[in-house]
């Protein structure tokens, strides 16, 4: 989506993360609705990273699945790994990817039993295994994460234009039609005149500025997002970058 220059972000409503991930800062709230609230949203982000560095410590994808269930159920939900976390601890995508590593050798040498029941939903496992994601465990686990982050600023940044009272739906129609679908898809793009038309606009400049707008917020969610799971925010910058550079990979 080209180059991100800090000086033409939009801001957005919620803070960027200073001295605590703010990410998971709901998971030491006093109300317990809010935790299990935020241990859902947490494990609904992380859980395709967790499952495609498992589908490469193990054999075969029931191992992998059964491996992300038990790290969830022993490690993130019984050891509270999110809520022990200390930004100073670094950046939280090593601190999953070693957890998880070492949580593997574990199970490898005390072979656990399986059987555990499924605490975390497992979504879509056959679109998981079908991203093709090449590479080592630590490899996948960052390319998967880097994804996995892309898609919750994709979410956020959707929620933005079409939902409340000031939704611009059409915005977010045009940046699917002509940036998102291309990048993704590939295809040939349409004329921006009959794109505009189809969203509601009144011409291709108006359709053009509306795409730029798009980009513009999407950048600035994004750049949030990889903040949040920066424990200083020095190393926001290199770690948007980090990401960056690995969305480009896929």
């Amino acid at each position: 989506m080209g180059p991100m220059r800090g000086d033409v972000l939009e801001q957005t409503h919620a803070a960027f993360a200073t001295t605590q991930w703010t990410v998971l800062g709901a998971l030491r709230s006093d109300d317990a609705c809010e935790r299990a609230a935020a241990a859902d949203r947490a494990a609904a982000i992380y859980w395709p990273p967790v499952y495609a560095c498992a589908r490469r410590l193990v054999r075969t994808r029931d191992e992998a699945a059964d491996l992300t269930q038990a790290f969830f159920a022993d490690v993130v939900i019984g050891r509270r790994l999110f809520e022990r976390a200390e930004a100073a601890n670094g950046r939280l995508r090593g601190l999953i990817r070693s957890a998880l590593k070492r949580y593997a050798t574990d199970q490898w040498r005390r072979s656990a039993a399986r059987g555990r029941g499924r605490v975390v939903p497992l979504g879509e496992l056959d679109r998981e295994d079908s991203l093709g994601i090449k590479g080592d465990s630590e490899r996948v686990f960052d390319r998967r994460w880097a994804l996995a982050l892309f898609e919750e600023a994709l979410r956020r940044c959707e929620a933005h234009f079409t939902a409340g009272s000031r939704a611009k739906a059409g915005h977010w129609r045009l940046f699917e039609a002509r940036v998102l679908r291309p990048a993704m898809h590939g295809g040939v793009v349409r004329p921006l005149a009959e794109d505009a038309a189809c969203s509601g606009f009144a011409s291709g400049a108006e359709a053009a500025a509306a795409v730029q707008t798009v980009k513009r917020r999407f950048d600035a969610v994004f750049r949030e997002v990889v903040a949040e799971t920066t424990g200083d925010p020095a190393e926001v910058d290199d770690e948007y970058r980090v990401i960056r550079s690995l969305i480009e990979e896929q």
